[in-house]
């Protein structure tokens, strides 16, 4: 077969070759790619095509096509390298390829026959390096060694080639160069059709070896993280997309109440009291649209008991951004959540004590100043009115030394009583303003509504019928009122609502006691 025809045939293979290459390499499942291997088969075809178009004089065009053609076979040989499981240095592998075309120039300066000779010698170089790689990998296999051979004996045709170039006379050179020039380019054909298809089966051994590795570190992936989530302290709960439970540790099923297996495929609301439904269905919408968070929440045990959790969940994605799920980490905090909540209950109890009359029950001087503020300057927005009443117990003072203090601290718990019953809204508020004063604040009430508390309240002492001999007013124990109503006002201040239904106090004790003096603030 000429030269001609098999350096056309070698170019269109090779080409052919590259893009079979770059169709498995971008392929969408399962892509494969080795390292060198298309540069080299498009720098192979890439030469033999220049070499086809070549003349029979040495000229630029004769060098070109040698660079590129050796370049090709350099490349193929760190493709074998890489697929014996060896590393190809970014040194070594500038080095050669500069080291080729700075030969290939130099074959400028040589004799015709020598020129020829230092090509097929360093591509004999080229041969022998890609067998060496596979006669010297651990991992022999028959298409190994069967490509290894081959490799070596077309590195022998290349190199007996060369030194019959270097060593015959020139009529000796053109007795054998017709047979030297049918031997070389069937060798070249068969080493390709040779390589091409072993390469594609190494290729592909070396992808499932790969494949297979790959699965085995996600074996022991997979294992070291059931042990890590399984010896975990907290609780582990994954989720799929419908939050139905896909994975739970020993430790999260042990802390409900259940077994591992019995939480498997149970929707996470079913573990949420109808008190806390709002916190599933916030962190739901959370995770749906890509946040994680960390929250507390009370979760139901199996016996029905709650229980608090600390709990740090984030959302899992597929590969093309579709919610699949999400994790959680849940930590228990019962024990300290019970202590915050006791501590909660007791400040709150704290509170109402301080804002509480120990004797009386109802509020105290400390709650009504700040209740009167609070209500004096909603005012201000409200634009209503607010009532406030004042009474004093009459002659309380000669009822003590009548009866004594026992009897006296009975008949301020009773009276006290009475005014908590007198007013009827939550709003309003009955407080001991000190003594034997009391005091009522009723906000968004007229003076009229005002009045009539207060003579509900004088009515109800009345009626309480406590005896009080020492009292020239009347037999039993009597009170006397001050009843103011106001509006805001920037000139007056809450202490002087106070002091006016004071004043309108000392007016009924002057006007006989036992009865209610009532006006409007200006």
């Amino acid at each position: 077969m000429e030269l001609r025809t098999v350096m056309l045939m070698l170019a269109v293979g090779s080409f052919l070759l590259g893009l079979l290459l770059i169709v498995l390499k971008y392929k969408r499942t399962n892509p494969q790619e080795v390292p060198f291997w298309i540069p080299a088969k498009m720098l192979q075809a890439t030469g033999s095509l220049l070499l086809y178009y070549r003349t029979s004089t040495f000229d630029a065009l004769t060098i070109l096509a040698n660079i590129i053609l050796l370049l090709g076979c350099a490349y193929e040989a760190w493709t074998i390298r890489t697929l014996t499981g060896q590393s190809v240095q970014r040194r070594l592998h500038t080095l050669t390829s500069a080291g080729i075309i700075l030969a290939c120039w130099a074959t400028v300066f040589l004799f015709p026959p020598y020129r020829v000779g230092f090509v097929l010698l360093l591509q004999s170089v080229l041969y022998f390096l890609p067998s060496l790689f596979l006669f010297g990998t651990d991992r022999k296999s028959s298409l190994s060694l069967l490509l290894a051979v081959g490799y070596g004996v077309s590195g022998l045709v290349f190199l007996a080639s060369a030194i019959m170039c270097f060593s015959l006379p020139l009529q000796a050179l053109n007795l054998w160069g017709s047979v030297m020039f049918g031997i070389i380019p069937g060798v070249s054909y068969c080493i390709f059709l040779l390589s091409g298809f072993i390469l594609l089966m190494l290729a592909k051994e070396r992808s499932d070896l790969q494949v297979l590795a790959m699965q085995e570190s996600l074996k022991t992936a997979e294992t070291r993280f059931q042990q890590i989530v399984e010896t975990a302290i907290e609780g582990i709960l994954i989720f799929d997309e419908h939050y139905r439970v896909t994975f739970a540790n020993e430790n999260m099923a042990a802390m409900l109440g259940y077994t591992a297996n019995e939480m498997l495929g149970r929707a996470y609301a079913s573990f949420f009291p109808e008190s806390h439904m709002d916190v599933y269905r916030y962190q739901e919408s959370l995770r749906k649209r890509g946040e994680g968070s960390v929250y507390e929440s009370c979760l139901l045990r199996k016996d029905g008991q709650l229980r608090w959790f600390l709990i740090s969940a984030k959302p899992i994605f597929d590969e093309r951004g579709n919610f699949e799920g999400s994790f959680g980490m849940f930590t228990d905090i019962n024990d300290r959540k019970e202590m915050e909540l006791l501590l909660e209950e007791s400040n709150r109890r704290l509170t109402e004590l301080s804002n509480m009359d120990s004797l009386t029950g109802i509020a105290n001087r400390r709650r009504f100043d700040a209740a009167l503020e609070h209500e004096y300057s909603r005012l201000r927005r409200s634009n209503s009115k607010l009532s406030v009443i004042l009474l004093d117990i009459d002659h309380f003072k000669d009822y003590n030394d009548c009866y004594g203090h026992v009897m006296g601290d009975e008949c301020l718990r009773q009276i006290a009583s009475v005014l908590a019953s007198s007013i009827n809204r939550a709003v309003d508020l009955a407080a001991r303003y000190g003594g034997e004063e009391f005091a009522c604040i009723l906000p968004d009430t007229d003076l009229q509504g005002a009045v009539q508390v207060a003579e509900r309240i004088r009515q109800g002492i009345r009626e309480l019928g406590i005896e009080h001999k020492k009292s020239p007013v009347s037999e039993f124990v009597t009170a006397s009122f001050g009843v103011i109503t106001v509006q805001y006002s920037s000139a007056i201040s809450s202490d002087e609502v106070v002091a006016m239904a004071d004043k309108l106090l000392y007016q009924a004790k002057s006007a006989g006691r036992n009865r209610i003096e009532y006006g409007v603030g200006d």
